[in-house]
């Protein structure tokens, strides 16, 4: 009888064990059965050059079987290392995905489609003699140079007291979009073509619209530009840490 009770026993805690067993497995199952993307956190506005940063980005789960072919075409968060110190190649709003597509170098990309709504480009010509162009990469902060063109109006964003005799000005900071053509960072395109000898004379930068007139610094840059015809004039580059005080400005 005792040997009986014993075996129902044993029988019942057998029966227990596989269903604790069952359910962990079905829970391990369930974890298993998501995949993760990376997307931009809410609130977080990434401009066109700005690096992905695991600070401005967050892990979003969805089921595989919902996924589709995502898997194949979005980094996974698991692949978020890999994906660290690339540069926007276009504009990101919290909440967006990020895609392969997103990685590529910007050059592939249609320039407008980098632009909000109130902005737009504009190209500044520069002094080749004075600038070395490969040290400055799209999305990068710059101020203009702009020598010979009368004294500095009162108020002028970014620009200094004008040199004794000279008119100099110092007009900025302007976020870069290209350097002549090139609108990658020096060594990519380097990699991805041969370098042509000539230095690019032209930066385009973005402008902000505001009620359809030029934001004042870039209203200040454009009259200084017209006094000075066809002369190129020297840049100054910012430290990247401006792009956090300038993002969306």
């Amino acid at each position: 009888m005792k040997g009986a009770l014993g075996l129902t026993i044993a029988a019942g805690l057998g029966i227990v064990g596989a269903i604790c067993n069952w359910l962990y497995l079905q829970q391990l199952a369930a974890e298993q059965d998501t995949v993760s993307l990376i997307a931009v956190k809410p609130g977080v506005q990434l401009n066109v050059g700005d690096s992905f940063e695991e600070s401005d980005l967050e892990p979003v789960p969805i089921p595989r079987d919902r996924a589709g072919n995502l898997v194949e075409r979005a980094p996974l968060w698991s692949a978020l290392s890999a994906v660290q110190g690339y540069s926007a190649n276009r504009v990101f709003h919290g909440g967006e995905i990020l895609l392969n597509d997103d990685l590529e170098a910007p050059a592939v990309r249609n320039l407008a489609e980098t632009l909000q709504d109130d902005e737009v480009a504009r190209w500044v010509p520069i002094d080749t003699r004075g600038v070395v162009a490969e040290q400055i990469n799209p999305g990068d902060m710059v101020s203009f140079d702009v020598s010979g063109s009368g004294p500095t109006p009162a108020g002028a964003i970014g620009a200094t007291a004008p040199a004794a005799g000279g008119g100099t000005r110092i007009i900025g900071p302007f976020r870069v979009l290209a350097l002549g053509s090139r609108r990658e960072p020096a060594n990519i395109a380097q990699s991805a073509r041969p370098r042509s000898g000539s230095a690019p004379n032209t930066i385009a930068i973005v402008v902000k619209l505001q009620n359809g007139e030029y934001e004042p610094r870039a209203a200040k840059l454009f009259a200084a530009l017209r006094s000075i015809g066809t002369q190129g004039v020297g840049v100054q580059l910012h430290s990247t840490r401006i792009k956090e005080t300038t993002r969306g400005s």
